[in-house]
């Protein structure tokens, strides 16, 4: 084990170190065992032991200690060959070359590991009977203006047909929350949200809504298409790899939330849509998927607000959904029950 003297010995250590050593000195553990595979102490033994002696921070020690124990796992597991941890590195070095500020390489590949999706159910599990959750992606903007219930988030000529949107925001007990807002956000019917377009200068296809003191809100806007996630770049790739493909079922976008209860993050379906099966990043649930109706009535247009030369394609599909969720302290207790199972 070095001394401080010796680390700054210029006869022992390069005038990078010795430039470093001015702002904190680190410390040295003596080498008092070989290690190597078909032991009783191996690599991941010396690793483990390194990080226990020198870590600070508890929270660091459990993370990065699971994580050595199941990469190491891995790579024994599976014999990793250096040509495979050689493709692997150039991969993750592609995925931030290429990383942009609106398409986020390692986001994706976690999406589409499920990683994301489980992060998100440990975060915030749900109670039996409340609704599923999911990541909001990366389309959602802060500029979404507040409007209250009845009103349209599509602006004229949106590409798509009409739709209308009812929902309810209740509790386990089945009672109406009040003071419920639901932040929405969504692509049109060319599967494009409002943020892709180049000549975007104000919000389209979004909104956040004030539900009645009932807990019930309602909305006019345009039935969303199907859509890929960015695909050409290594996520892309990855994903042909698997023989998987980048598309997603087309879906609305919602954030619920009221005074007292859990924030809910999550996305509904269409029944009619194609890939919901194949979900490229895990966020298609059955729970989440609706059965839609048309209504070919202009009277019926009317009481749902639409105005005369408003409705595209001759119908309005009507969707419907009840949204229910848990207390703060609900989602408190079942994720202290989960931990304590996690560490039995």
């Amino acid at each position: 084990m070095a001394s401080e003297q010796q680390m700054k010995n210029p006869l022992l250590v390069g005038r990078a170190i010795r430039a470093q050593l001015e702002n904190e000195v680190p410390q040295d553990l003596p080498l008092e065992r070989d290690f190597r595979e078909d032991s009783d102490y191996t690599i991941t033994d010396h690793v483990q032991e390194l990080h226990k002696n020198l870590c600070k921070d508890p929270r660091t020690l459990e993370l990065i200690t699971s994580l050595v124990s199941h990469l190491h796992a891995f790579a024994r597991e599976t014999q990793l060959t250096h040509e495979e941890w050689t493709k692997a590195v150039k991969f993750l070095t592609r995925a931030g070359n290429e990383s942009t500020e609106y398409k986020n390489e390692f986001v994706l590949l976690s999406d589409c590991i499920g990683l994301s999706a489980l992060v998100d159910e440990i975060n915030h599990p749900k109670p039996p009977g409340c609704t599923d959750g999911c990541e909001p992606g990366p389309f959602y903007t802060e500029d979404a203006p507040t409007v209250p219930s009845g009103s349209s988030l599509a602006k004229a000529n949106t590409q798509g047909e009409s739709m209308y949107f009812s929902g309810t925001v209740k509790n386990l007990k089945g009672e109406s929350i009040k003071g419920a807002t639901a932040d929405i956000w969504q692509a049109d019917g060319d599967g494009v949200y409002d943020i892709q377009y180049p000549d975007r200068d104000e919000p389209n296809d979004r909104g956040k809504i004030i539900a009645n003191p009932d807990g019930t809100f309602n909305y006019r806007g345009i039935l969303p298409t199907a859509y890929p996630i960015p695909s050409d770049g290594p996520t892309g790739d990855f994903l042909q790899l698997l023989g998987r493909h980048p598309h997603r079922a087309s879906h609305i976008h919602f954030t619920v939330k009221a005074p007292g209860y859990d924030n809910l993050t999550s996305a509904l379906y269409p029944s009619h849509s194609p890939f919901l099966g194949t979900d490229p990043v895990f966020a298609t649930k059955k729970s989440l998927i609706c059965q839609l109706t048309e209504e070919r009535d202009p009277k019926k247009w009317s009481e749902m607000g639409f105005k005369e030369g408003e409705v595209n394609g001759g119908r309005v599909w009507v969707w419907t959904y009840n949204f229910v969720l848990p207390t703060v302290e609900e989602v408190k207790t079942l994720r202290e029950v989960r931990m304590k199972k996690s560490k039995a």
